[in-house]
């Protein structure tokens, strides 16, 4: 993710690794700084893994990562659930990692408060990285899509200023739901599939979008094992390069 504060003349320039080669090959040299991200996909298409990379790689490059969950599961049963991944329990990385849930809960909180509690432990902390699992359950709270709208807003204006990655997590399907403001405002989208077969799942990622860059177009392939996980090549043959709208 990030870590320390650049100028606004440097940002179309510096990219950030995902703490994955491949990725960050198809991301044109990884993520740009001070981005917002949108990770989607449906339930057990590998996407906490994937920001676990993410706030992983973070770590090791010097840098504070935070996960805020509002999926209401237990930020001691999601270090149970992660820290076998040999990148993170083995390592003292998950350890490092900060992990919390919103203390007011969605149901009850009002998006101006959880967006203060979201930036107030970014600034306190110093993040370089930080991740929402389940941005979904956030805008899907919302009275209207202008409330979800300012709160990007406020989000993205907070990323810039702290020199800070924010990945937004959450179940969506693309393309049907690129209209939502999450996924219009972000500048970076990444799309995990997963097709259920009868000996094994198919997953695959394919860069959505990448604002102001160019990307490897194309699903690629990947497994998911206790090391994480580990692309297989892709599934569409040869990978073509585009800009970024």
């Amino acid at each position: 993710m990030t870590f320390e504060p650049a100028s606004a003349e440097s940002l179309p320039d510096v990219r950030v690794s995902t703490g994955l080669d491949l990725l960050d090959r198809l991301l044109g040299g990884g993520l740009p700084r001070q981005s917002l991200v949108v990770i989607g996909g449906v339930p057990g298409s590998g996407k906490s893994i994937l920001t676990f990379h993410m706030m992983a790689q973070a770590v090791k490059q010097g840098a504070h990562a935070m996960l805020v969950t509002t999926i209401h599961q237990p930020v001691a049963k999601l270090r149970k659930q992660y820290s076998s991944l040999k990148f993170l329990g083995p390592t003292g990385i998950m350890d490092r990692l900060e992990l919390f849930e919103l203390d007011t809960g969605v149901q009850s909180a009002s998006l101006n408060t959880l967006l203060n509690t979201i930036v107030r432990r970014i600034q306190e902390t110093n993040v370089g990285g930080a991740v929402i699992d389940s941005f979904r359950a956030i805008s899907d709270f919302a009275e209207n899509r202008s409330q979800v709208w300012r709160f990007l807003g406020q989000l993205s204006a907070q990323a810039v200023q702290n020199g800070c990655v924010c990945v937004l997590v959450g179940e969506y399907s693309l393309p049907n739901d690129l209209s939502l403001p999450e996924l219009a405002v972000a500048d970076v989208v990444i799309y995990l599939e997963v097709e259920r077969m009868v000996s094994s799942d198919l997953r695959t990622l394919r860069i959505y979008k990448m604002r102001g860059g160019s990307y490897i177009e194309g699903r690629q392939a990947f497994s998911v094992n206790d090391e994480g996980i580990q692309f297989v090549g892709s599934d569409q043959g040869q990978a073509e390069e585009v800009a970024g709208a």
